[in-house]
């Protein structure tokens, strides 16, 4: 696997984030990938920044989701989400980051009556945050949406359509396998948008639902998946609920079990 083996804080969140990047670290993984939601949010990272060096980790930043929306069409609610996810961005900075991957925006109760002006307000969003990105030298990365109702860019079409707006040095592109395994063939995804990933999260499900089970415990075909990423040298990122499960994952794709 030429691509860097890093664990997501996900499985971790309840634990304190010094804590989680010496278990990281002392694992022997190669990057970590930081969810900046609740607790894990600070004013000053330099202590990370000193533990991250001592690992010599590699970081990347996961921009919070929980409570966000920049497809809103509430204008407060769009710009408190934007600032909140440029605070995160700016900490990728302090923290070395190189990258930062981003939600979309989503349907609401309300945007579901308009929703090409929501597609609007999404794209707009995007372009902000891409370019406030490049401004502290990171790559601004979208994450493919699971199915859900309201969900936008969950499908593969319009990821492609998404891209033709941003050249690659704009946007970059975090496939999440689970996720694209909610809508259909993760092959479909990989080759439709192989020449803009740099980011992938891994993770199972039995096809029903995005449950983030161990790579393995589901119906997803990785070895289709890997056979079409041989060039790829991005970043592989283990994003489990359990942290049993980031283990027994890394445990298969080191051994080539998967």
């Amino acid at each position: 696997m030429k691509a860097k083996l890093g664990a997501s804080s996900l499985a971790f969140f309840k634990r304190k984030s010094e804590e989680i990047i010496k278990i990281v670290g002392e694992a022997g993984f190669s990057t970590w990938e930081v969810i900046l939601e609740g607790h894990h949010l600070r004013s000053d990272y330099s202590r990370w920044r000193e533990l991250i060096d001592s690992y010599s980790l590699d970081v990347s930043i996961h921009a919070p989701f929980a409570d966000l929306n920049i497809a809103s069409m509430n204008e407060k609610i769009r710009e408190e989400s934007l600032a909140q996810i440029k605070a995160a961005i700016e900490a990728g900075y302090q923290l070395g980051a190189k990258l930062v991957t981003v939600h979309s925006g989503r349907l609401s109760p309300y945007s579901m009556w308009f929703p090409e002006k929501a597609k609007e307000v999404n794209l707009a969003s995007i372009r902000e945050l891409a370019a406030h990105a490049q401004e502290y030298g990171l790559l601004l990365c979208l994450e493919n949406m699971p199915r859900y109702e309201g969900a936008l860019l969950s499908q593969v079409e319009e990821l492609k359509e998404l891209i033709r707006e941003f050249s690659k040095d704009e946007l970059g592109i975090t496939l999440d396998v689970g996720h694209a395994a909610t809508c259909g063939n993760v092959v479909d995804y990989v080759e439709a948008l192989n020449h803009r990933l740099v980011n992938i999260h891994l993770h199972d499900n039995r096809g029903d639902g995005d449950e983030h089970l161990a790579v393995g415990d589901g119906i997803i075909d990785f070895k289709a998946i890997f056979s079409r990423l041989r060039n790829y040298s991005g970043k592989y990122i283990i994003e489990c609920h359990r942290e049993e499960d980031v283990f027994r994952s890394r445990e298969k794709l080191e051994r080539g079990l998967i």
